[in-house]
């Protein structure tokens, strides 16, 4: 399989800094001063650097997806897996209407200048007609034609077979960071948006166990919840879950009083259709946030554009909820924006969760937050 790479934002819910080691800094002038700060150890053991071992799926979720593949008998199932997932790994983002009227503009005054300068007599009705079917024609041609993902059984099964380690090691990666960096951080709540398999559920229960007293997986694809279902269930209908307090939905809590400690959407984004719906679920994820956010998507142009997209949602967000709410001076103001904007996307290697697998890599992003995590009061 191909080499791929995963992106993650993880996002705290409170308005003070993060400080935080970047690694991969290779200025030569400061060479000397990193020696110092090393003490002679080599760059490996930087405290930045936070090693996570090859990681495996649990067997109850390995036993249960061998057990899942092998009843539902789909035809050609590694030929699909394969187009399945290079078929994501491909996905684009919509293009939004916005952008391609403006496309559409360009390309006829274009069309329209080439034909001013023949300067024939050419009855001007044809003319726009013709120039109007080549933008259509030209649009149609280059423009990437996104449709919603729609899982039935079988699709689903296809899914599972494509992304179901990958999907699990990616999450995993994130939630080691957040335990790595706030060790005293013990989640009793978890919002999965879009839960698709529930591999969140099995990542976070790897890190965490029996302190999460509530699961709640949201996914609008009723087929991909009976899934899930069954993974926990060990593929046996009367079988009690390997994880309990799971509950699964395919809407979001409506009270906007409902938080979580921790909120994940995981490879979701990419199944909005435009900018506003991304918008809008992002924020809606954010105050359902009690104190951290996990956004992850491919590691793509595209994906990595989402989460940018995501991080300066809340940023902004965040500065004018604290702007109305704090009375600031002018120099307070202008503090804040630079906290608030003082983040930081680190790169690391993630270890193959599989050995069918190549290497990955993830990209992480934490922004407003404290060295030792969990939310606090707001800024002052």
């Amino acid at each position: 399989m191909a080499s791929r790479s995963y992106g993650a934002c993880v996002l705290c819910q409170r308005a003070v800094v993060v400080k935080m080691m970047c690694r991969g800094m290779s200025a030569a002038s400061q060479l000397q001063s990193q020696v110092d700060f090393l003490k002679g150890e080599p760059h490996r053991k930087h405290p930045g650097v936070t090693n996570l071992k090859t990681l495996r799926l649990p067997d109850e979720l390995q036993t249960a997806a061998r057990s899942i593949i092998h009843r539902a008998q789909v035809p050609r199932l590694p030929d699909r897996s394969r187009s399945l997932t290079n078929f994501l790994w491909s996905r684009k983002q919509a293009v939004e209407t916005l952008t391609l009227r403006q496309r559409a503009v360009s390309l006829e005054k274009e069309l329209w200048e080439k034909a001013m300068e023949k300067r024939g007599d050419i009855d001007e009705q044809l003319l726009e007609d013709r120039i109007r079917k080549k933008v259509f024609s030209e649009l149609r041609r280059t423009t990437y034609h996104w449709t919603p993902m729609k899982y039935d059984e079988e699709l689903g099964v296809v899914y599972m077979a494509a992304r179901l380690a990958g999907g699990y090691a990616a999450v995993r990666r994130a939630m080691n960071e957040i335990k790595k960096r706030d060790p005293s951080f013990a989640p009793q709540s978890l919002l999965d948006f879009g839960s698709g398999l529930g591999t969140v559920v099995w990542a976070s229960h790897s890190c965490w166990g029996d302190t999460l007293k509530e699961m709640v997986c949201v996914d609008s694809s009723g087929p991909m919840n009976v899934l899930a279902e069954r993974l926990l269930k060990g593929d046996d209908e009367r079988a009690e879950p390997h994880i309990k307090q799971v509950y699964f939905r395919q809407f979001l809590p409506v009270s906007p009083k409902v938080q979580f400690d921790l909120v994940v959407a995981a490879f979701t984004l990419s199944e909005l259709l435009n900018v506003k719906e991304r918008e809008e679920a992002v924020l809606t994820l954010w105050r359902k946030t009690n104190s951290y956010l996990v956004l992850v998507e491919n590691g793509t142009k595209d994906g990595h554009q989402m989460l940018m997209d995501a991080r300066d949602t809340l940023l902004k967000f965040s500065i004018s909820r604290n702007e109305r709410r704090l009375s600031m001076t002018p120099d307070q103001r202008q503090c804040l924006h630079r906290v608030l904007m003082n983040c930081r996307v680190l790169s690391w290697p993630m270890n193959p969760p599989h050995p069918a697998t190549s290497s990955r890599c993830t990209n992480l992003c934490l922004c407003p937050g404290t060295t030792t995590g969990r939310r606090r009061s707001s800024a002052t």
